[in-house]
């Protein structure tokens, strides 16, 4: 199964000013989301890679159905196996990946990016526990705090 997390307008990225994170940054805060993520949800992902990567690759949107111009379309994707399909005792190794030039294109501050990372990995992470993109569209539908008229301060 795999899952992957769109870009959806209001977004336009060549109309807005991107912050940028250092890798190590960026990464930081992956970190942290995953630790602050409930206590009973971490025995269920020790299987699961958690990966950062600047933006995804011709192949990876190729099989997602993306072309080569459509990148910051990519915030995140899961590959692997459902929980919810396997079997019991079964440890099939899932990989959730994050793109972080994609999430940046989106953000206008570096509050937003933390925000979209939370967002996305929580998203990619729903697929690992057997939620469908349909199951996820009302959350994707959520208003997020960032999508008013006012551009947002910088820190």
């Amino acid at each position: 199964m795999m899952g992957r997390r769109r870009l959806v307008p209001p977004y336009a990225p060549e109309a807005m000013s991107h912050p940028r994170l250092t890798m190590k940054d960026f990464c930081a805060i992956v970190e942290q989301v995953i630790a602050d993520l409930p206590d009973p949800f971490h025995g269920y992902l020790e299987n699961v890679a958690v990966d950062v990567e600047p933006r995804p690759s011709d192949r990876t949107l190729r099989s997602v159905g993306l072309g080569p111009n459509e990148w910051a379309e990519l915030m995140g994707l899961f590959e692997g196996r459902a929980l919810t399909e396997q079997e019991y005792g079964e440890r099939h190794p899932n990989r959730v990946t994050l793109f972080k030039q994609p999430i940046e294109a989106a953000s206008r501050s570096r509050e937003e990016i933390a925000y979209e990372i939370r967002r996305t990995v929580i998203h990619e992470l729903a697929h690992h526990f057997g939620f469908s993109e349909d199951d996820l569209d009302e959350f994707e539908s959520t208003p997020s705090p960032f999508d008013d008229d006012e551009p947002q301060e910088e820190p």
